[in-house]
Parts: structure tokens; C-alpha cells; sequence
């Protein structure tokens, strides 16, 4: 799919895509683009081996999608989706996903997790969710136009590196 300028390819990830997707959120990291992902350290190389294995197993309620520029040949966004595999909530998963800053208002996002979400639709699952800094305005706009609803408002729902705690939306989707 063209982007602007940029050829994307968007897929479900691969084993031995870990190591690029390892290396895209530690860039987003090193850039200050990713203080609202649900976690605040720069990943190593034991973290790429444990994603690879994770992601060998090709489980049916846990899985991610990634977005490559083909001409770069690198993962620029990735998307997750992850749900129980028992219980009384196993129909519904939660969701995240972050693109490269420099690949940043494009549509890329938006495509990747309309493709996330077709993806959970297949595999069986019910709902979406999602929680989001109510500050994260590229966040909130991929949401509501990915068809996301808010339901909640979570106060002092996150706490960011600078110490401040923010307010959080919590998003739902039916997959239909």
C-alpha cells in the first residue's frame, strides 16, 4: 500500500520479525514518541528472543501485526492484540500499537489496526478494547476512526516517566 512517498506492507508478524520490531520500539523510544506505551525501558536482545518465541507459537488469542517499509526493508508500526484464552472474557482482547515517529500521520496506524481488528473478527473474537492517555491526541484520533467508542474514564490512569499520573480513556469495539 502506498503512504505518501512510502510502500507499506502490513501482516501479522513473524518469529523472525522480532528483532525489527525490537528495534522500532527502541527508536520511538530513544525519541521521547512512545511516553505513553505501557512500558517505559528500551528493550534488549533477551526481550527480541522472548518476543520470537512468543510469536512462534502462533497463538490464536495473542498476536501482532507489523508494518514494513519495503524500501527501507524495516518494521516502522506494530499493532497486538491479546486475549484470554478461558474464562468469562476470552471473547474480547485488548489492543495497542505505535508507529515509527517519522512515519507518523499518515494513515499507516489507522490501516494497521483496521487490519488487527479484521484479524481478531476472523479468529472469533467479540470486542476490542483499548485504553489511551486522554493527552495522546494522535491515539485518540486513530481510535474514533478505527470505529473505537469511549466507554470509561480511568483518573490517574497512567503514570509517565516525568511523575505525572494522567487520565486514560478506556476505548471498546464489537467486532461485527
Amino acid at each position: 500500500m502506498k503512504f505518501g512517498n512510502f510502500d507499506i506492507e502490513i501482516r501479522l508478524a513473524r518469529s523472525k520479525d522480532a528483532a525489527g520490531i525490537v528495534t522500532h520500539w527502541n527508536e520511538n523510544f530513544k525519541r521521547g514518541f512512545s511516553k505513553y506505551a505501557g512500558t517505559n525501558r528500551p528493550r534488549n536482545k533477551i526481550d527480541a528472543r522472548q518476543l520470537s518465541k512468543s510469536l512462534a507459537l502462533k497463538k490464536k488469542n495473542d498476536f501482532v501485526f507489523i508494518a514494513i517499509d519495503r524500501k527501507a526493508k524495516k518494521v516502522i508500526g506494530t499493532s497486538n492484540f491479546s486475549a484470554r484464552d478461558k474464562g468469562r472474557t476470552r471473547h474480547r482482547g485488548g489492543m495497542s500499537w505505535e508507529i515509527n515517529y517519522r512515519y507518523a500521520r499518515l494513515g499507516i496506524g489507522t490501516a494497521l489496526v483496521k487490519a488487527i481488528l479484521e484479524e481478531a473478527k476472523r479468529r472469533g473474537f467479540k470486542k476490542a478494547q483499548a485504553e489511551v492517555a486522554v493527552e495522546n491526541t494522535a491515539s485518540l484520533k486513530l481510535a474514533k476512526n478505527c470505529g473505537f467508542m469511549i466507554e470509561g474514564r480511568r483518573k490517574i490512569g497512567m503514570l509517565l516517566d516525568d511523575g505525572r499520573y494522567v487520565d486514560t480513556y478506556t476505548f471498546g469495539k464489537v467486532l461485527k
